[in-house]
């Protein structure tokens, strides 16, 4: 009998919230202003997915990706997930970007290595809806948050 492979790579989009206007330090970007609103971030690991995401749900952890500034002061919404083995990163940030209702926010952010001007949108309510339609798999972090 052949087992089955479930493989844990693939890319996400990282939902946040900030309720209050900030200024934060952002590693090698300097001071970004983040207006309180919703953001969503693009981020990917072609291997432990699952963990990745479960880290941008923890506030205790090393300042390691940019996100990680943006998550010590946004709560975590939820992320969805794009299951796979090639990098699609890229393309589920540019699908965002062509989204109404999504604004590019802090250029360089989370894109270092790649050609993106930056991988952090600022969006409205409407456009998380729609998001939602696109990607397969919801993963939230517990019942108190929700999109």
């Amino acid at each position: 009998m052949s087992q089955v492979s479930v493989h844990d790579g693939g890319a996400y989009l990282l939902i946040l919230r900030l309720d209050r206007d900030r200024r934060t330090r952002v590693a090698s970007l300097g001071q970004v202003d983040f207006p309180r609103g919703n953001y969503v971030y693009a981020g990917s690991a072609l291997r432990a997915l699952s963990s990745r995401v479960e880290r941008h749900f923890r506030l205790e952890k090393r300042l390691h990706w940019h996100v990680d500034h943006l998550r010590a002061c946004a709560r975590p919404m939820g992320a969805l997930i794009l299951r796979g083995r090639e990098d699609m990163e890229c393309l589920l940030n540019e699908m965002v970007s062509h989204m109404e209702g999504a604004e590019p926010h802090a250029p360089g952010f989370g894109c270092s290595d790649c050609s993106c001007d930056t991988h952090l949108h600022f969006v409205d309510a409407a456009t998380l809806v729609n998001l939602k339609h696109f990607i397969p798999e919801l993963w939230v972090p517990s019942r108190q948050y929700g999109i």
